[in-house]
């Protein structure tokens, strides 16, 4: 019986959402990285270079 029930789920349109799902949050993440500022996005590259462990979102 729950061999019928999984074989006649349609999955016809699981990639669809999938990409649209992949799409907002890639869509999102695009929105929050141009929101930085110019000051914490060289916060943020200077990690790299910084011997201190330091949290670039304060604002020091």
């Amino acid at each position: 019986m729950l061999r019928d029930v999984i074989s006649s789920v349609d999955y016809s349109l699981a990639a669809e959402i999938a990409l649209g799902l992949f799409v907002v949050a890639f869509a999102i993440m695009i929105y929050g990285t141009l929101r930085l500022s110019r000051r914490t996005t060289d916060r943020f590259a200077s990690i790299p270079l910084s011997d201190r462990v330091e949290d670039p979102r304060d604002g020091r």
